[in-house]
């Protein structure tokens, strides 16, 4: 008797501990569907974080990065929080890209010409006369990443959320500048390769540096001026340590990039996916445009009230300028024929844009 009860003992506590098993296996197995792809569970709360090396003061950073944070949580219903990190706390501007690759924070805002060489194919929007405007600019440029696999490839190891550009550039100094001539052994700030070759044509001496040290340089008397767009006055205070400055040349713009994790992107889920796409790509791009589009108006009015001397570029002036960069482009197509494919689709974006 008490070996059947002993038997029956055995047998229950067998088929408890199969249940058991049974019930581990299927978690885990549930576990990892859930790991696998970007199905994670929607309904679990998302944290990302985002670094970069401009002032938190910055007008992309009040009316474009604060307010995409805001409506990320606010879509969500509370479960994407986005934490903002500015003024290089985490980061520089030299190694936001490759900290965002590795998993150090999620998403980087920075400016391409910050990394001489890692976007070549970008510099594409920087060449003179490409776009009128940062609105057009910025557009154009998104267009151009959906349409060039080229373009795509240089922006392989992250998710690009969007790309923009700056104002049109002109040239700030310590100095009356009207003519190329008046360039003639200057040192000017650049921010990029590509207004590196603008300035060495132009006679200057090119001094690269990030924004945040333009005011300290300025101020100092290291650099005589810089090229960059009017909008950068008023974050800056660039009235307060420049004398002159040109209104008209448009040599260049600047273009820009969010970019997310890789992997951090992977895994979420196909509709947190869908809502950060549609608060950025051409949506995003469009209003940065237009941001910088308004700051360069206010740029020149600050600086104008703060006692800095505008030069209203004339036509038969400004073909001098251009006479000089015009050879920037057959130099850049004729790197090879993939230069010369970018430069012909990023021009065709833009016709039909006018049209």
């Amino acid at each position: 008797m008490k070996n059947k009860m002993r038997r029956k003992f055995l047998v229950l506590i067998a088929l408890m501990m199969t249940i058991a098993m049974l019930g581990f296996l299927a978690g885990c197995s549930s576990s990892s569907d859930d790991d696998g792809g970007n199905e994670n569970d929607a309904g679990e709360t998302v944290e990302l974080v985002m670094g970069h090396p401009f002032s938190g003061q910055h007008p992309i950073s009040l009316n474009i990065l604060e307010p995409f944070a805001e409506a990320l949580e606010e879509e969500s219903n509370g479960r994407i929080k986005l934490t903002i990190i500015p003024a290089a706390a985490i980061t520089s501007a030299a190694s936001v890209y490759e900290d965002v690759i590795a998993g150090s924070f999620d998403i980087g805002w920075t400016l391409q010409g910050y990394t001489a060489g890692r976007y070549p194919l970008t510099e594409v929007v920087e060449l003179p006369f490409i776009v009128n405007s940062a609105t057009e600019g910025s557009v154009a440029l998104w267009r151009l990443l959906e349409q060039s696999p080229d373009l795509q490839d240089e922006y392989s190891e992250v998710k690009v959320l969007s790309l923009w550009v700056t104002d049109t550039g002109e040239i700030m100094s310590k100095k009356p500048v009207q003519l190329p001539a008046d360039m003639a052994g200057m040192r000017v700030r650049f921010a990029g390769p590509m207004q590196e070759t603008m300035l060495t044509k132009l006679g200057a001496v090119p001094v690269g540096m990030a924004a945040p040290d333009m005011y300290d340089n300025l101020e100092r008397g290291i650099i005589d001026g810089i090229a960059i767009g009017s909008s950068t006055i008023e974050s800056y205070r660039l009235h307060e340590v420049i004398t002159n400055a040109t209104r008209g040349l448009e040599m260049f713009v600047s273009p820009q990039v969010l970019f997310l994790n890789k992997d951090k992107w992977d895994s979420l889920s196909s509709d947190d996916q869908e809502l950060i796409s549609r608060l950025s790509g051409e949506y995003m791009a469009e209003k940065a445009g237009e941001i910088y589009d308004h700051g360069l108006e206010t740029g020149f009015q600050i600086a104008e009230d703060g006692g800095v001397e505008i030069y209203a570029v004339p036509e038969d002036v400004k073909a001098q300028w251009d006479a000089v960069l015009a050879p920037m482009i057959g130099e850049w197509t004729g790197k090879d024929s993939t230069h010369q494919n970018v430069y012909d689709l990023m021009v065709q974006i833009v016709e039909d844009m006018r049209k």
